[in-house]
């Protein structure tokens, strides 16, 4: 294992939605957040990475949500480096509440990026030292591979704007997961709970494209379901796969 960092968050208002609730696409922004922060804190942060000509961005994550934090909750925010294999970086995360609750745990593989050329590079030896991380990751390293759609029960086109857009000048990663969400039936959206997502990401995506998302529901035992998403570009050029699980909201 890494270097690990840790810091205290406050849910604001403007984190939560109608339900006074962070949901998947606050956490996602905490973790990408915490992560940032440790990266600047050990002094490579975003500045020194352009400089060099390289950026990290997110290739695959897991997150698993136990509960929806809420409305004003201080949060404590962890983040450990669990390794390089190559052109790849595995991170965990966990978020506990007040009480020392552990109420998500996710992880993520990265990519570094060659800026000017847009292709994925070798991890310099600089960021092993800058992380704590002694040598590549011995044992088999087995990249998530996420079902694919075949059959879909809806479909929605977005125009990518401005404010989708990143500092790595593509669309935000929270964003798919926004449209993957805005192509189910509101029934859905009002009455389940999205508490664990998985998400590849194969192609950046950039302003003025506009995408298509392809989504079908599977059903399940009990008051759970699962969600499958494509989204792709209008002449069929894979951006993104994810699935999403959701529970029976009990409080609506």
């Amino acid at each position: 294992m890494g270097k690990a960092y840790e810091k205290e968050y406050e849910l604001h208002y403007y984190d939560v939605d109608r339900n006074l609730r962070g949901n998947m696409s606050t956490i996602i922004n905490i973790l990408s957040d915490i992560g940032t922060k440790q990266s600047e804190e050990l002094g490579s942060g975003m500045e020194s990475l352009i400089e060099n000509n390289m950026t990290w961005v997110f290739y695959n994550y897991h997150v698993k949500i136990f509960r929806n934090p809420t409305y004003g909750e201080k949060l404590r925010v962890k983040t450990e480096a669990v390794g390089f294999k190559k052109f790849y970086a595995l991170r965990n995360y966990e978020i506990k509440d007040s009480n020392g609750n552990v109420i998500v745990i996710a992880n993520a593989i990265f990519l570094l990026i060659n800026i000017e050329k847009r292709r994925m590079m070798r991890i310099p030896k600089d960021q092993y030292e800058v992380y704590g991380v002694d040598g590549d990751i011995q044992e088999d390293f087995k990249i998530p591979k996420l079902e694919a759609i075949t059959d879909y029960k809806y479909e929605d086109t977005f125009k990518v704007r401005y404010s989708d857009i990143d500092s790595n000048k593509h669309v935000n990663n929270t964003k798919y997961i926004d449209w993957a969400i805005e192509t189910l039936p509101e029934e859905i959206v009002n009455n389940y709970t999205l508490d664990e997502i998985k998400v590849t990401f194969e192609k950046e995506c950039k302003y003025g494209e506009t995408v298509r998302v392809i989504t079908d529901i599977r059903e399940e035992e009990g008051d759970s379901l699962v969600t499958i998403h494509k989204i792709e570009t209008l002449d069929n050029r894979e951006l993104t796969r994810l699935i999403g699980c959701w529970k029976k909201d009990i409080n609506n």
